[in-house]
């Protein structure tokens, strides 16, 4: 569902448009970006979702958040919450190429969730690969890759999005996953509205969440884009 409302760009500059969130499980979408969606979404911009694992009650719940934050398309798997392999960095290169998102957002690289962080690796292999012009004639380069907390958090984020607006919503989303919210004591929801006040607070605003920023790496002259004339 896209809002037909005027984008304001936030994580990207001002000519970029789409949004691909890339999770290892549902419910991390509401978790890690679930006010950063809804409020990219709100203002316009493309949001598409993959996510590497799931089972028809779980993936309902996920299809339920979705439409609630506004994704444009989502793309759900029937694979054990484990069962994250280099198998699956295909079906992320084939996400990539078919969406062209500007950026993309996954899971850290320094989750305590091992599942998280197979993702996030998956995810930046695959932008790679996505990318070769020697391997795909509408090969797409992504520009930048936002990387979410989930329950571990960030020591050092580069970038605070404002959620203050979008926080219901988000909130909403996440308590679609039913058959999450009643485990360790109402623990994830707890945990996400302590951690966007937090993030608020360092952020002089009353909710926000936090990113590291990461760029795809560049090996060689195989990219629709070689070089670029100044520093951005």
């Amino acid at each position: 569902m896209i809002n037909n409302v005027e984008p304001r760009k936030t994580m990207n500059s001002p000519d970029d448009t789409s949004l691909l969130v890339v999770i290892a499980h549902p419910d991390d979408e509401c978790l890690g970006a679930g006010g950063t969606i809804a409020s990219h979404a709100k203002q316009g911009i493309d949001v598409d979702l993959l996510c590497l694992t799931g089972n028809p009650v779980r993936n309902r719940e996920l299809e339920e958040a979705a439409k609630i934050l506004g994704v444009r398309n989502l793309l759900t798997m029937e694979r054990d919450d484990f069962a994250i392999d280099r198998g699956l960095e295909n079906r992320v290169v084939e996400a990539i190429l078919q969406w062209r998102p500007k950026s993309i957002i996954t899971h850290s690289e320094i989750d305590y969730n091992r599942n998280h962080v197979a993702c996030a690796n998956i995810v930046l292999d695959a932008i790679e690969w996505a990318s070769h012009v020697t391997q795909f004639e509408r090969a797409h380069r992504v520009d930048r890759v936002y990387q979410m907390e989930v329950n571990t958090l960030l020591s050092k984020p580069n970038v605070m999005i404002n959620v203050t607006d979008s926080y219901d919503t988000a909130l909403e989303a996440l308590r679609c996953h039913k058959s999450q919210m009643d485990k360790a004591d109402g623990y994830y929801e707890r945990f996400y509205d302590a951690r966007t006040r937090l993030r608020g607070v360092q952020s002089a605003c009353d909710r926000a969440e936090a990113f590291c920023i990461s760029l795809p790496k560049h090996a060689g002259p195989f990219y629709p884009k070689n070089c670029t004339d100044r520093l951005e």
